[in-house]
């Protein structure tokens, strides 16, 4: 009974009911008021200039749409760099074609350092830069190489050992190609003749030539030389006195 009693006479929790009511009428969403300040902010915020990308189509602003060999011209600075380019490739008897993926800019500067140091210089630009500055020269032929990653390692001298060893510690930066001499060659022939010593190449194909035209190769590719300079002279020698004897018999 007395837990009957206790049941009945329980404190029941307060429920409240809550129900959302908008406030003077309804929202217009396709026309919805714009309060004073918010007017006054995109007045502001109005562009007054004209629109260059107005009327163009998604594939017009899209740079990629238009492929690798897109129809911009470069500005003003842009040509000035493309000119700098040209001359560190015209100028540098090696450079050196990199693949950059990410690597911290701390092992960057280590790099530039060390290519200091052996009298190389780091550089990257831009793919429409470099692909104006190697347009109609030499060194077209790496242009299916270049990329947003490419960077390039100029040099006044042929030096390819010490920049293996330089990259051979760091894996973020691969060498695809390379030029030598106005000359371009892939990884492979670019390690292969960048390494070589042409002195020892030219003493050996120059021994080479000679075994095979039996020690004498000289006078044999000089033969007909040789003796097409002999016989002018005894021709001329020939004539000489004969012309003096004239003159002498030539009456006053």
């Amino acid at each position: 009974m007395a837990h009957l009693v206790k049941n009945a006479f329980q404190l029941t929790p307060n429920q409240l009911l809550y129900q959302q009511k908008r406030y003077r009428g309804k929202i217009n969403l396709k026309k919805p008021k714009v309060f004073y300040k918010k007017a006054v902010v995109n007045a502001l915020l109005t562009p007054f200039f004209i629109n260059p990308n107005q009327d163009k189509t998604l594939d017009e602003l899209c740079r990629n749409a238009l492929g690798e060999k897109g129809n911009y011209e470069l500005g003003p600075y842009e040509k000035i760099i493309a000119k700098e380019v040209r001359n560190w490739f015209d100028n540098s008897k090696m450079v050196a074609c990199l693949h950059v993926n990410s690597i911290k800019e701390n092992d960057l500067f280590d790099i530039k350092v060390s290519l200091k140091m052996a009298n190389m210089y780091y550089k990257k630009y831009g793919t429409r830069i470099v692909r104006k500055a190697i347009e109609d020269s030499p060194y077209e032929g790496i242009s299916p190489l270049l990329s947003q990653n490419t960077a390039f390692v100029f040099s006044p001298d042929i030096n390819v050992a010490a920049l293996e060893k330089i990259f051979k510690k760091c894996f973020q930066i691969y060498m695809m190609a390379g030029i030598l001499e106005g000359q371009v060659f892939k990884y492979d022939y670019f390690i292969k003749y960048g390494s070589m010593d042409m002195t020892s190449a030219q003493l050996g194909l120059v021994q080479v030539l000679q075994n095979a035209g039996g020690v004498n190769l000289n006078q044999q590719l000089t033969h007909h030389q040789t003796t097409l300079v002999a016989r002018l002279k005894q021709i001329g020698t020939n004539e000489t006195p004969s012309n003096e004897n004239e003159e002498e018999s030539v009456p006053v």
